[in-house]
């Protein structure tokens, strides 16, 4: 698994181009980019900050895509960038690059991709794209470091063919190639999901092996659903973070609720989430950071709330413009940050409450 995942992309793309007239290429891409007013306030360093004024690319990207169908087999390779269409730059292959086979007994790919933990936020995730209205953070503590919303590398996994609505998706991560079985950080990811009509619901599990410390696992469940009435679309998850840290445990739960209420050509959306306190057998204080400096605390007052308010407008297929407002409200002992882009200054520590106001357009192509 020493190869990178550019160069296999690369050798997978080359050997479907052998086959001629039978593969098929597409480059594909999203622009995210939006102005920004944020604010931080709740502490006397987070009021002597006050704000900034910013432009930001939210998870945008650019990606090469290959398949080639053989007697019912496909063969298939993505490779994806990262792209700030902010400020220029980013990493080739930095987001979802794998190469797969295909067919009725459903789909393998190996490579760098989303976990099917990670996917189940797509049932709650109201709004267009990320930035900092996600909420990323406060729901699994970010996709690094600790955090179950991972983008994994050195992966292998399997999604099932639909039965009658159901589906499974399994997917097994090396974290790290560097060290002997015993240290390695190993990843598990599972979900269930079921599909009839207008109702989508999705339960998953993910477990992490030597993240934290080594010898100790951590694991999370996660339970979403979204319902479209037509008039109104709703959606709910609920979540439990667990750790097993060398000083004890460390547990937090999480919920959600999200509607839209589509208006002419376009919708206005909110979304709620409120995390719990942390608790366990660990320390009074004691830490588990995740993404972006997010950490949660063990003890009383280290629950938060996270609200969402916004308006998208389809200019036409695969365009938007938006409007969002969002602000987390930490308790004293909490400190979580917006999902994508969050504002990592040293005034937003424990019970900071950063917030802001956002205008920008999604362009997918």
């Amino acid at each position: 698994m020493r190869t990178s995942l550019t160069t296999l992309a690369l050798a997978a793309c080359a050997l479907l181009a052998s086959h001629g007239a039978h593969a098929q290429f597409t480059l594909y891409g999203r622009a995210n980019v939006d102005f920004e007013k944020t604010r931080l306030g709740g502490t006397p360093a987070a009021d002597a900050f006050g704000g900034n004024q910013r432009v930001s690319s939210n998870s945008s990207r650019f990606g090469l895509r290959a398949a080639t169908e053989i007697e019912g087999i496909k063969v298939f390779a993505q490779l994806e960038s990262g792209v700030s269409w902010d400020a220029g730059g980013d990493t080739l292959a930095g987001r979802d690059t794998f190469v797969g086979l295909e067919g009725v007994f459903g789909k393998f790919r190996l490579g760098k991709m989303d976990t099917p933990m990670k996917d189940l936020g797509g049932l709650t995730d109201r709004f267009k794209g990320t930035g900092i209205q996600d909420d990323g953070s406060i729901a699994v503590l970010g996709g690094s470091n600790n955090g179950f919303g991972r983008r994994q590398s050195n992966s292998l996994r399997y999604d099932s063919p639909d039965f009658a609505g159901f589906g499974a998706a399994l997917q097994y991560g090396l974290d790290n190639e560097d060290k002997g079985s015993g240290e390695q950080k190993k990843l598990v990811s599972l979900s269930l999901t079921w599909r009839i009509a207008r109702l989508k619901a999705m339960a998953a599990w993910e477990q992490h092996r030597n993240f934290n410390a080594t010898g100790f696992k951590d694991d999370a469940w996660r339970l979403g659903a979204n319902y479209d009435f037509g008039f109104l679309n709703i959606g709910a998850g609920f979540n439990k973070l667990n750790y097993e840290l060398p000083v004890g445990t460390a547990s937090r739960k999480y919920a959600t609720v999200t509607a839209a209420v589509p208006v002419g050509k376009g919708a206005f959306s909110l979304r709620y989430g409120q995390a719990g306190d942390v608790s366990g057998s660990a320390p009074a204080g004691t830490t588990v950071v995740g993404a972006d400096a997010a950490a949660l605390f063990v003890g009383a007052e280290s629950g938060a709330r996270q609200m969402t308010f916004g308006y998208e407008h389809n200019l036409f297929k695969g365009a938007q413009a938006y409007v969002y407002w969002t602000k987390i409200s930490n308790d004293t002992n909490a400190n979580y940050r917006f999902g994508v882009n969050p504002l990592n200054v040293a005034a937003a520590g424990a019970g900071a409450d950063p917030s802001g106001f956002v205008i920008g357009m999604l362009y997918d192509f």
